[in-house]
């Protein structure tokens, strides 16, 4: 994904720029840092700098009170547990610490993501992203320690076959299949690449999302602008489910940069799903719902259209779009939620080995959104964790520098990446499958209408979901009225466990 809020993407449309603050960033800055763990030996590292000035460079690694100092890629770590790594120009201070861990365990949880901006956790540092936290949760929780290997990249469309898939990218400096420069928007490579970029080692799960950049984030979801977004359940159903297309797809030749223009291969989750399944281990598979970028809950101020020197014709298209936006984000939050939980059901039927698949969510509601009460969000272009990194990436490895700069907007925070993770390992389908405590009991719904009464397992705290962005603590029966058309998938938190319906209700009131 690399979705701007509406406004924002209305001042995109019009022809003008937001203002994006220059920040000075720290050169060199460490890009990745990959440990290779041998049960009761020493484990070995190497280090992989961005290095623009191409300047000598000197890296440390900081471990236990010890301290490692190299010019070359290759390290050895003198223990486990946490660790540090930063990198300067002789002579000079050191740049931003990159944190990571290397675990003392013999079988680590082996964990790889694989998606588009969502995954890779846009702005977020690496020791903070939700993929690697819940690889960490869950290494903690099983005893095992993790390891997380990350195969996402900003920009990337589910299904394009008609992009290659070479051996390596200019975001892979190291050429591991991993996009260090992740941060990067670009096209390729698709998801169904990522996971064959997957296919060297054994894995425990993989935690995978798809589809958004082939609706477009920019021009498609909010604006219904990009050919075959106009409506939003038609244009999920077709390329996250991947079913419907037509065989020309409509935004081939759009004038402007749009994953649309090439996320239109006709395969959809199920298919991703089922080739993640298929990967050495035959590893679970977590599919992450998305959040609510934009909800009629966001603020966003008029001034960005009335106070900007637009002519009117550009003012009312600005104000207009900025009106539908909310509405369109949040059917499309819904709509590919349930066009994930029904490939999961299909991926699962159809297993010859059991179940494997489970969608996770974060459980965001509508005030979690961008200029929202309780934004769990980033809002401005620069101020999110990895924006020095873009400030100098974004000009040299993406076609346009403008979106690369302020991809992180309406991307999930720190406090919204520990969100994600948090509430995955209360999945009790996840927990099951790792040994952990689980009750797989659902809540009952009963309907009448519009209204439903949901009636949670026994416990003695409550936190209640409904689906449409909606949250309440209350007892182990509640009462709930919709008033979007769905689908809506109720939930329930139960001392700290996740219950859920068996299906998604919809109906007929409002969008």
């Amino acid at each position: 994904m690399r979705a701007l809020p509406a406004a924002l993407a209305a001042v995109v449309i019009s022809g003008s720029t937001p203002a994006v603050a220059a920040v000075s960033p720290d050169h060199p800055l460490i890009l990745d840092v990959d440990v290779t763990a041998a049960c009761g030996q020493p484990s070995t590292g190497r280090v992989t700098v961005f290095n623009p000035a191409n300047k000598n460079v000197e890296w440390r690694v900081r471990q236990n009170g010890a301290v490692i100092t190299g010019t070359g890629p290759d390290f050895t770590l003198p223990g486990t547990g946490e660790f540090l790594v930063d990198a300067r120009e002789p002579g000079r201070a050191y740049g931003k610490v990159w944190r990571d861990e290397v675990s003392g365990g013999c079988d680590p949880v082996r964990v790889v993501s694989v998606g588009d901006s969502v995954v890779w956790n846009q702005g977020v540092d690496q020791h903070q992203k939700f993929p690697r936290l819940t690889a960490e949760l869950l290494g903690d929780a099983t005893g095992r320690g993790f390891a997380h290997r990350d195969h996402s990249i900003s920009g990337a469309v589910l299904d394009a076959p008609d992009l290659p898939c070479p051996g390596s990218y200019t975001q892979d400096p190291d050429g591991d299949g991993e996009m260090e420069l992740g941060e990067v928007t670009a096209q390729m490579p698709d998801v169904f690449c990522q996971l064959e970029k997957a296919a060297s080692q054994e894995t425990d799960l993989v935690i995978i999302n798809g589809c958004i950049n082939d609706m477009d984030p920019l021009l498609g979801i909010p604006l219904g602008i990009t050919p075959g977004t106009e409506d939003v359940p038609t244009a999920v159903r077709r390329e996250c489910g991947g079913v419907g297309a037509a065989p020309t797809n409509p935004a081939a030749n759009v004038p402007y940069f749009s994953g649309a223009k090439v996320g239109y291969g006709g395969r959809g989750m199920r298919e991703a799903i089922e080739k993640a399944h298929s990967l050495p281990g035959r590893p679970k598979v977590l599919v992450v719902d998305f959040y609510y970028a934009l909800s009629r809950a966001s603020f966003v101020p008029r001034w960005f259209c009335t106070d900007r020197g637009f002519s009117v014709q550009n003012e009312q298209l600005c104000l207009q779009n900025i009106g539908r936006a909310p509405q369109r984000f949040e059917q499309f939050t819904r709509e590919s939620a349930e066009a994930y939980r029904l490939a999961v059901a299909e991926a699962n039927a159809a297993s010859a080995d059991g179940p494997f698949a489970v969608v996770g969510d974060g459980l965001f509601t509508l005030d979690n959104a961008a200029f929202a009460a309780n934004r769990k969000v980033w809002q401005l272009p620069n101020e999110d964790e990895q924006f020095s990194l873009r400030q100098e990436a974004c000009p040299r490895y993406s076609a346009t520098a403008l979106q690369c700069l302020t991809a992180a907007i309406a991307h999930p925070d720190t406090a919204g990446s520990r969100q994600y993770a948090e509430n995955f390992l209360r999945n009790q389908q996840l927990r099951q499958w790792f040994g952990l405590s689980s009750n797989t009991t659902p809540l009952e719904v009963v309907r009448d209408g519009d209204t439903v009464t949901l009636r949670a397992p026994a416990g003695s705290e409550f936190r209640w979901y409904f689906g449409d962005g909606g949250s309440a603590a209350g007892g182990r029966e509640v009462t709930h009225t919709y008033t979007t058309s769905g689908p809506h998938l109720p939930r329930v938190v139960v001392d700290g466990r996740l219950h859920e319906a068996r299906d998604s209700v919809r109906v007929k009131s409002g969008i």
